[in-house]
């Protein structure tokens, strides 16, 4: 049915596949994994009215660009934001900020906290924000406050999404943007 030469054509585009396959995926860093870390949060919020309060910054944020690193054996990520709308602080719309989460992809292993993702590429968010200090960067960035639970990723009908529906705090059953109560 096969000759020789044609068993070995195959093998090697098999092989060839898989390897240029291989390639792409650690090239793009694509998650092959989770790892997920569970702990206490070193502050926590149960209303929004909680994070309006801490915030220093409420914006509403489309996400241009995510890159993870590691640091101390922990994997952060650093994502670059443009404002589309501000609720809280003198923000501009159209100004790009950089925001700081524990967590995100890195070597094709995606690190979560509390099965709670980073910020990617494209995504919408409305986020509650306080100004970083610390070693991780030396970029002017933000951190959400809570480390997720001021974070709200939205769809393109302002609808709430990625929520982790382990947990029932007030802020975990919020559906949509507008019951947030920010305008």
């Amino acid at each position: 049915m096969f000759s020789d030469l044609n068993k070995k054509k195959i093998t090697y585009g098999i092989i060839i596949l898989f390897i240029m396959s291989a390639l792409l995926i650690h090239l793009m860093n694509v998650p092959i994994f989770s790892l997920n870390i569970h702990g206490e949060l070193s502050e926590s919020f149960k209303t929004v009215d909680e994070l309006k309060q801490k915030a220093d910054i409420i914006v509403e944020a489309d996400v241009v660009k995510a890159n993870s690193i590691k640091y101390n054996n922990v994997v952060f990520t650093l994502s670059d934001v443009v404002i589309k709308k501000t609720y809280k602080g003198h923000l501009q719309n159209n100004e790009y900020i950089k925001i700081l989460e524990t967590g995100g992809v890195y070597n094709n292993i995606e690190h979560t906290f509390e099965g709670q993702k980073t910020l990617k590429r494209q995504e919408k968010a409305i986020l509650f924000l306080k100004k970083y200090v610390g070693p991780v960067t030396k970029d002017q960035a933000y951190t959400v406050l809570g480390v997720y639970q001021g974070k709200f990723n939205l769809d393109s009908s302002g609808n709430i999404v990625s929520k982790n529906l382990e947990y029932t705090t007030q802020l975990d059953l919020i559906t949509n943007k507008n019951e947030l109560n920010l305008e």
